[in-house]
C-alpha cells in the first residue's frame, strides 16, 4: 500500500531548504549535499519534489508569496520616497535579506538556455513591475511614465543588490540607491492631460440637414 502524501512534511522540508539555500547557495549545492544539511536523505527529497530544481521552485513560490504581496499604495511623493528607503533597508539588512540572496541566484540561473527557472523569473519580475507601477500611479504619475520608471527602477535595484552583497563599501551603495529614488523614480513629471472627446462622425441624415439649412437662404433670396 502506497504511503499517503504528507503535505505538512513537505511544507517543513520547504522551510528547511529555504534556510539552507540562503546559507549555501542555490547553484553549487547538490541535492545530496542539500539533504545532508537538512538532516534528511536525497531519496526523501526526490519523493516529495522529484528533483532539486522542483524543490527550489517550491522554495521560490513560498518566497514569492511573502516578498511580493499586493502593494500598499502611498498618496504623496514623500510617502513613496520613505517606502522605497524602508524597503531597501528590509531587503539588505532586515528579514528579507537571506531570501533575496536566493532570489538573485535564481534570477541569474534563469538566463541559461531552457532554464527551469525562466517562467518563475518572468512571472515574478512582471508582478514586481506591476506593483511598482501602481505605487507610482497612486501619486498621480501617468501610466506610461510609471511603467517605464518601474522597469528601470527594478533593473537598477537588482544591480544595486548584487553590488551591496559583494562590496566592501555598503554606504556607497545606499547613497546610490537614494539618488536613484530621487533622480529616477521621483523625478518631475507632467500630469497626464485629459483626453479631448472626439465628435461623433456625421451621419447621412445630419449631412442632409446641414445641406438643407445651407441652401435655404439662397432659395429665399431668389424668391424675393
Amino acid at each position: 500500500m502506497a504511503r499517503p502524501f504528507d503535505y505538512a512534511k513537505r511544507d517543513e522540508l520547504v522551510k528547511q531548504a529555504t534556510d539552507v539555500l540562503a546559507r549555501t547557495g542555490v547553484i553549487d549545492t547538490s541535492l545530496r549535499a542539500l539533504a545532508a544539511e537538512m538532516g534528511t536523505s536525497a531519496r526523501m527529497l526526490i519523493y516529495y519534489f522529484g528533483s532539486k530544481e522542483q524543490l527550489i521552485l517550491a522554495v521560490m513560490t513560498g518566497l514569492q508569496q511573502q516578498n511580493v504581496p499586493e502593494p500598499e499604495l502611498c498618496t504623496t511623493a514623500e510617502e513613496l520616497r520613505q517606502w522605497c528607503l524602508d524597503d531597501w533597508h528590509l531587503i539588505t539588512r532586515g528579514d528579507q535579506r537571506s531570501r533575496l540572496r536566493i532570489l538573485e541566484q535564481v534570477f541569474g540561473a534563469a538566463c541559461g538556455q531552457d532554464s527551469p527557472y525562466a517562467r518563475y523569473t518572468a512571472d515574478t519580475l512582471a508582478q514586481l513591475t506591476r506593483n511598482a507601477q501602481l505605487r507610482m500611479e497612486a501619486i498621480g504619475m501617468p501610466a506610461p511614465i510609471a511603467e517605464t520608471r518601474a522597469r528601470l527602477a527594478l533593473a537598477a535595484i537588482q544591480g544595486l543588490v548584487i553590488d551591496f552583497f559583494t562590496t566592501t563599501d555598503p554606504d556607497r551603495v545606499d547613497d546610490t540607491h537614494r539618488r536613484m529614488v530621487d533622480d529616477l523614480i521621483l523625478a518631475p513629471f507632467e500630469p497626464e492631460a485629459p483626453r479631448r472627446q472626439r465628435r461623433p462622425p456625421a451621419t447621412s441624415s445630419t449631412r442632409l440637414r446641414v445641406g438643407d439649412n445651407a441652401g435655404r437662404p439662397a432659395r429665399l433670396a431668389k424668391r424675393t
